[in-house]
């Protein structure tokens, strides 16, 4: 071996030797770097609380120190401190942004500082770690049980203050858990009603349902939302957005009084009727009235949820349950068909009742599933109207009924759930059909079986806004007892006939109707009737389809249109039908576009036209009578 390689090779040796010796003097010897604050968790999010971890760097020498942020590899990725001259026995403020020299936020993960002092003429990385963490924690809420049980129709809803909430907390933490309840079926933006603490990691929390006043919750539906705070200065909120599908675990809260479950479907005359009720247990007493009639036909108490009797013997009608519990109370409409069969049918909008209704079905995210928001719908369910009572049935449906009972003028009733579901109704076995009040959504089939059964020869009489220009799909689960109704759509430019109807308009004052061309006599829809009242609310057709125009009743032209359309030679405005008659291939269909009809049936005029419709679709000329 030459002599200089072994030079080289000795004083290798010893030089390992000396820093080996040097190495062992430093770790017996006390260190003079100490960090006695450094913040172990945080989240540069920008909310005020924990962005920056905040370090305390203490020297036991005067020195210059040169302060790194490195990772577990020991790489550096922020310099907080180049060289800075430290006093022994004090402080060194520093602060830790979470950014790397680059300026970006640093990805999520575990990170330590590294110590530099230039006289010492050696570096120490501090063993204590700094844990950067931007994940929100996910909480969820679940109403009556944990989160991992299976789901319970009854363990989400309660009576006001018959016992004791079970609110779980899934995903909690050792910080105070904030929780919010909202009510969400009154319209509008949710409400924010109460507010509740969870301390500590306790999973359970248990509310007595009173607000802050000590009154208990009103009868509807809530959503209770929860904020939780983890240890680097996260906040998860759930759920964040009260949109469908975006609400995880169970956090809706339906509170009860008494409510009913109808059935569906018309019932026979004197058949079996079956009611599902819901009075929290309690002992109910009910009675059943004929519409418009305030004389009960069957009465009774009751506590078990089905609550069965016979329906009502004679004509086909609509009746009234009426229910209560307590200081609870409610009222539900059912229909009766009679045993003999009518020339003309009535159709009540089941299918838009269920629909409109504010229930929170399962999984009870605590948002109201309604067809309205887009939301998928089970049917059958309860009614949780005002009062019990559907929206628009006291308005405009019931108005129409008692119109035709009082004048003895019989018909059959069913539902458009039960049109869907009997492929009826046929040209060849109903001479007239009357939708009754705004059947707002109908299945694609229906809605084509409606225009075939004209165009074959029946008669149509349309009553109520905003009609058959909605679809929907019906799905039937079980036996054809019990569905959903899916895939609610936007108003179609048409209906199934053709009809384009233009959006509902208001005026200020009354205004009477005039008929835009001469009647065809032989047809009889005005016959008897001198002239109309006013109206202020009209949906009005802009377009009659490809029939032939029979009628067409509107506003008139105002002075100054009906001046403008002498000087031009053409009208002001387009003419557009709120009253018309269309024959449609084989058959006729009647549009009434006013809905404010039903509230106007005491007046002479309106009552005649009525008569002449029911004619119309039974097939006989209408003539005059005397509504006095």
């Amino acid at each position: 071996m030459p002599l200089v390689a072994r030079v080289t090779f000795v004083v290798l040796v010893l030089s390992t030797f000396a820093a080996f010796f040097v190495a062992q003097r430093l770790k017996s010897e006390p260190p003079v770097i100490n960090v006695p604050q450094i913040t172990t968790s945080f989240s540069p999010n920008g909310d005020g609380n924990r962005d920056v971890s905040k370090i305390a760097v203490f020297l036991k020498v005067d020195d210059e120190a040169t302060v790194d942020v490195v990772n577990l590899d020991g790489d550096r990725v922020r310099r907080l401190a180049d060289s800075v001259p430290m006093r022994a026995g004090r402080w060194q403020q520093l602060t830790w942004d979470a950014r790397g020299d680059d300026g970006a936020v640093v990805p999520d993960g575990q990170y330590r500082l590294r110590v530099a002092l230039r006289d010492e003429g050696r570096s120490a990385i501090v063993q204590k770690t700094m844990t950067v963490d931007t994940k929100a924690p996910s909480p969820q809420v679940c109403i009556g049980g944990p989160c991992s049980d299976p789901r319970d129709e009854w363990q989400n809803i309660v009576s006001q203050g018959d016992r004791a909430i079970d609110i779980f907390i899934k995903g909690r933490s050792r910080f105070t858990t904030n929780l919010r309840v909202y009510r969400t079926d009154q319209g509008g933006a949710p409400k924010l009603v109460h507010t509740l603490k969870q301390r500590g990691r306790n999973r359970r929390l248990r509310w007595d349902g009173r607000l802050a006043n000590g009154e208990p919750l009103d009868p509807g539906v809530y959503l209770i939302q929860a904020r939780v705070r983890d240890t680097a200065g996260n906040v998860g909120v759930s759920p964040a957005e009260f949109e469908p599908g975006a609400v995880a675990g169970r956090p809706g809260l339906t509170v009860r009084g008494i409510t009913a479950q109808p059935p569906v479907r018309p019932v026979t005359a004197g058949g079996r009727t079956e009611f599902f009720v819901d009075a929290r247990g309690a002992e109910y007493r009910w009675r059943v009235r004929r519409v418009g009639q305030g004389r009960p036909v069957k009465d009774g108490t009751a506590k078990d949820a089905s609550l069965v009797f016979r329906a009502p013997e004679g004509n086909s009608g609509v009746y009234l349950l009426e229910l209560r519990a307590g200081r609870w109370s409610t009222t539900v409409p059912f229909l009766v068909q009679a045993k003999e069969r009518a020339k003309v049918l009535v159709v009540v909008p089941t299918l838009s009742w269920i629909g409109a209704d504010k229930i929170d079905d399962s999984p009870f995210d605590g948002l109201p599933n309604r067809l309205p928001t887009g939301d998928k719908v089970r049917w059958p369910r309860m009614f949780s109207g005002e009062k019990g009572l559907p929206a628009g049935f006291a308005d405009s449906i019931a108005p129409l009924l008692v119109f035709l009972d009082r004048r003895k003028i019989r018909y059959d009733l069913t539902s458009d759930i039960d049109l869907d579901l009997t492929r009826n109704p046929r040209a060849t076995d109903r001479e007239g059909v009357l939708l009754a009040g705004s059947l707002t959504w109908v299945t694609r089939s229906l809605g084509q079986r409606l225009r075939k059964y004209v165009t074959d020869g029946g008669n149509l009489a349309v009553f109520g806004s905003d009609t058959l220009r909605r679809g929907v799909r019906l799905r039937v689960l079980n036996d054809e007892d019990a569905g959903t109704l899916e895939r609610p759509t936007q108003p179609a430019a048409a209906d199934p006939f053709g009809t384009r109807v233009a959006k509902e308009r208001r005026v200020g004052a009354a205004v009477p109707l005039v008929q835009y061309e001469p009647e065809d006599t032989s047809f009889g829809l005005m016959e008897g009737a001198l002239d109309l009242p006013g109206f202020t609310r009209f949906e009005e057709a802009s377009s009659l389809g490809k029939g032939k125009v029979l009628a067409a009743i509107g506003q008139p032209l105002t002075p100054e249109e009906e001046l403008e359309a002498a000087q031009t030679g053409k009208p002001a405005r387009e003419i557009r039908s709120a009253l018309s008659a269309v024959q449609l291939g084989k058959g006729t269909i009647i549009r009434v576009g006013l809905p404010e009809w039903p509230q106007r049936l005491d007046d002479p005029n309106v009552a005649q036209v009525t008569r002449n419709i029911y004619d119309i679709l039974r097939g006989v000329q209408p003539r005059i009578r005397s509504e006095q």
